[in-house]
Order: structure tokens, then C-alpha cells, then sequence
């Protein structure tokens, strides 16, 4: 092993752009003759010493998932964890670390404060990264671009369920991811679904059944998309078992388009046939396969830059590397874990400048941000 050395990881739920990350983040290191270690599973990799030199590693950064695979650790709740990481630190001498994940893999960097990390925000739920100081989102999170543009396909009528929902008159609810945060259902509108319903606004169902039986009452056909966090005016999940929790206190969501479904079935039965309310859960299919361009340009920047930050000067703490757009331009954006108190401190969530309550679908303000990264798929006239 060379002695000037650098590391990476993956955790949490793969998306498309890893192995860009890590193809680009090694060529840069070995540009620069430093060499990449792969920890293996996560931060499971380090605490079991499982790694692996990506000096002459096959890395096709066009193939979504991840080499060096993936788990989903609290390092707070394994004893001396955050310890048996600083001696792996030591004893492999490393420069610094680079973590990919969403929110739970990330959170684990405070635990470790005083090692210097590059944290790159990635999930397909869109929701860890901070926003400009005016309050306008301007970044987006790595996986996301790809997963935004197949939900728009999946409901589009170009390549998706439209054209079934149309031929037989049917109502279909399409379950997104996206546990807190509707980010995800929200860029199903550049498919242009009927209505999208979302975890930050809880449902006011009576109304939201009124509307749609007055859409499918003029055009016999309604998509609905609804992320799988989504809840009731009273608070509760649409579908949640609260007694199956994650080691991070999530609980497991076990079908929100197919309960609400079920309830739009029974209730609308009295003003026609309700025998085509179906469901439909993609699921994986969201964050699996290749990236796309953007998603691809984003590993890219994103890998290299986390390298060149450790060769350019030694920092103290860990550090959030985020992918930004500036006047246009695709960048990146840099914040201390020093200023923040915990991973829900990076969390952005969707308000009323992007989502309509009323209209049960999204606002000007969002779909002038979803532009940006996915384009739109318009549900042109149709039929006879």
C-alpha cells in the first residue's frame, strides 16, 4: 500500500451514481499518487477491517449500485465503535475519509467529530443538504436526477401508466419513496400525474376524495401519486407498523398507495364502478440501474473534489460536500458538521412555496426547481 492513502465508503440504500463517485474519486487520488482504500458494507468495513485497495479495481462508473456494497450501522448504539474507528484511522494512516449515504450513514460522523471527512449527501429522497441562505433550493442530492426522471416515466403517457389508466378507465395510485420528505413525489409532476400527496402535509381525505371524483368524473382516468410516509389529517401513517423499527428509530412503511387504494375503492363505489382502483408500488426501481447524464456529471464533480480537498489542506472535522446549482452552473457546496448540532440540522423539507394543500399537487416555485434537473413529459391531448 502506498503510504499516502484515503478512504471510502457507501451506506444506506444504493442509488444510481455510486460507482461514478468512486471510479472518479480513485483516478483522482491516483493522479495525485495517493492510493484508495474501499471499506467494504459500510461502516461495517471499518470496524471489521474488511477493505480493499481500488488502485487496480475494474470500476464501471456507468452501472448504478455500488462495489463496495452497502449497510445500514448506528455506530452509537455498538459499543466503542467511534473508537475502534479512530485506531483503524491511525493504523492505516489515512489522509481522510470519504463517506457516501443519506442521513442515517451520515449521522454517524458526529461520533467523530475530530477526523477529517468529506460527507457526500446521496438518496433519492432528496432530503439531506442545506439550502442557500435565501431559503431557495439550489442543490440537489446525488441519485436523485435519475430517480426523479423515472417516477415522471412511470406516470407519464408517453412511457408509463397514463396509457393504462386511460384504456380502461382506470384510477391508479403510485407509491413513492420518501419516509419524511416528499421530494421524490413531488418530481412526479414532471410526468404530470393528477395529484401527489406528500409526508409534510398530512391528507384531508374527505376533500382529497371529492377531487378525485370530480377528475375522473370528466376524464375516466386519475393518477394519484403518494410517497410511502404520507399520512392521515390525524397524523398516522397511511401505512406504518410503529413496532418494526430500524436502528435508527424508522418504522417500517408497508404500503401507503395500496391502502389508500383500498379506501378510495370502497368509498367511491356509490358514484361508479371502482373495480380498476389499483396500486402500483415501483419501489427499488427507483434508485437501480445506470445514472443518468446529470446524475453521472454529479458523481463525477463529486468525487474528484472530495479528493482534492484532502490534498489541498488538512481540516480538523468532518465536512458535508453537497451538489449545487449556481447562476445555471453545476457546483459544489461545502458546510462544517461544526455548525451543525445533529443530521436534522441538514434536513430540508418541502413548505407551501412548493406544495399547493388544496390542489393536492405542486406550485410555479417547484416545478421551476424540478426543471432544472428532470425534464418534463407533457400529458399532451388524447383519445377521442
Amino acid at each position: 500500500m502506498k503510504k499516502n492513502r484515503i478512504g471510502i465508503l457507501t451506506g444506506g440504500g444504493d442509488v444510481a451514481p455510486l460507482n461514478a463517485v468512486i471510479h472518479y474519486a480513485r483516478n483522482e487520488a491516483l493522479k495525485n499518487n495517493y492510493e484508495l482504500i474501499g471499506f467494504k458494507n459500510g461502516w461495517q468495513g471499518i470496524l471489521e477491517e474488511n477493505l480493499v485497495s481500488l488502485t487496480t479495481a475494474k470500476i464501471n462508473p456507468e452501472i448504478g449500485g455500488t462495489i463496495l456494497k452497502s449497510s445500514r450501522v448506528n455506530i452509537g448504539k455498538i459499543e466503542a465503535a467511534a473508537e475502534t474507528i479512530k485506531k483503524e484511522f491511525e493504523k492505516l494512516k489515512l489522509r481522510g475519509l470519504i463517506v457516501i449515504g443519506g442521513e442515517d450513514t451520515l449521522s454517524n460522523a458526529f461520533y467523530l467529530k475530530e477526523l477529517p471527512i468529506i460527507l457526500i449527501s446521496k438518496t433519492i429522497d432528496n432530503d439531506v443538504g442545506m439550502n442557500s441562505k435565501k431559503g431557495v433550493i439550489n442543490y440537489f442530492t446525488l441519485g436523485y436526477p435519475t430517480a426523479a426522471s423515472k417516477i415522471s416515466s412511470f406516470v407519464s403517457l408517453a412511457e408509463g401508466l397514463r396509457t393504462t389508466a386511460y384504456s380502461h378507465e382506470r384510477i391508479i395510485v403510485v407509491e413513492s419513496m420518501g419516509m419524511h420528505a416528499g421530494w421524490l413525489a413531488i418530481s412526479s409532476a414532471m410526468g404530470n400525474p393528477d395529484f401527489i400527496i406528500v409526508p409534510e402535509f398530512p391528507l384531508d381525505y374527505d376533500e382529497f376524495k371529492e377531487k378525485v371524483k370530480e377528475r375522473y368524473s370528466k376524464n375516466k382516468n386519475v393518477i394519484i401519486v403518494t410517497a410511502e410516509g404520507s399520512k392521515w389529517k390525524s397524523g398516522e401513517h397511511m401505512s406504518a407498523d410503529l413496532n418494526d423499527r430500524d436502528n435508527f428509530g424508522h418504522p417500517k412503511f408497508k404500503g401507503a398507495a395500496q391502502v389508500l387504494a383500498k379506501r378510495l375503492k370502497e368509498d367511491l363505489k356509490q358514484f361508479f364502478d371502482t373495480r380498476n382502483v389499483n396500486s402500483v408500488n415501483p419501489s427499488y426501481l427507483y434508485r437501480s440501474g445506470r445514472p443518468n447524464t446529470l446524475d453521472m456529471k454529479a458523481g463525477e464533480m463529486l468525487g474528484r473534489k472530495a479528493v482534492k480537498l484532502f490534498l489541498k489542506g488538512k481540516f480538523t472535522s468532518p465536512r458535508f460536500l453537497t451538489t449545487e446549482f449556481n447562476n445555471g452552473k453545476l457546483n459544489t457546496g461545502q458546510y462544517s458538521i461544526d455548525d451543525l448540532e445533529n443530521i436534522e440540522d441538514f434536513h430540508r423539507f418541502i413548505d407551501d412555496r412548493y406544495y399547493n394543500v388544496n390542489e393536492f399537487f405542486i406550485t410555479k416555485e417547484a416545478k421551476k426547481y424540478l426543471s432544472s434537473i428532470v425534464p418534463e413529459i407533457p400529458l399532451t391531448k388524447y383519445g377521442i
